[in-house]
């Protein structure tokens, strides 16, 4: 069996009448679910979009690429418009509960955050550090989705402005950042097998010694 770091690839064609098993699929929900993310906050959403009719016009708000109504599923992610302490405060919420830390502690991790992430970063750099978390995630799905032999694409060539107005995310507190396409690669597929174009290792990766 081929290495799933060699098979992997943005996948541009898909079998359109090949359904992700429910098993597979569960697996990679549960994998976003545990994904890392600064502080643990997960300031961003992830749209599972089912529809037909919202992925055709998803597709022409994706200059036409075919993987969006191709590929089994259809991942949107969006980050939280106005991420801020109230967000913040659910989740140093949910912290308590599921970890019983004292009160001080959970006040200290709170002013950590607001010290290093919201009191730190003006509105567009606390947008950039969102769409950096969901970039995370999405790195960890490729990785998943690979390991049980389904092909992705990630997409960013895409219409944000028409993204939000099609999927209604503005009356969700959200706005779209990136997608990703999940199935497995059609007949008509080339691009996968090509070779791989990347800088050699020594060029990639810089060895420091004391």
């Amino acid at each position: 069996m081929q290495a799933i770091w060699l098979r992997r690839a943005a996948v541009k064609r898909f079998d359109p009448l090949r359904a992700i098993p429910a098993s597979d699929w569960d697996f990679l929900m549960e994998v976003l679910e545990l994904c890392p993310s600064a502080y643990g906050l997960q300031p961003y959403r992830i749209i599972d979009v089912r529809g037909k009719a919202h992925r055709s016009l998803l597709q022409a708000a994706s200059y036409g690429q075919p993987q969006v109504v191709e590929a089994s599923r259809y991942l949107v992610f969006a980050v939280v418009t106005d991420f801020g302490e109230a967000e913040l405060d659910v989740y140093l919420q949910r912290l308590h509960e599921v970890r019983s830390l004292p009160d001080e502690a959970v006040g200290a991790y709170r002013q950590k955050v607001l010290d290093r992430v919201l009191g730190a970063l003006t509105p567009v750099q606390r947008r950039g550090w969102q769409a950096r978390q969901a970039y995370i995630a999405l790195g960890v799905l490729l990785w998943a989705a690979a390991q049980r032999g389904l092909d992705t694409c990630p997409l960013e060539a895409i219409d944000i402005a028409a993204y939000d107005r099609i999927l209604g995310l503005p009356k969700l507190g959200l706005t779209a950042a990136l997608a990703c396409a999940v199935g497995y690669r059609g007949e008509e597929e080339s691009y996968a097998d090509l070779p791989k174009v990347r800088l050699p290792r020594e060029e990639l990766v810089r060895v420091l010694e004391d």
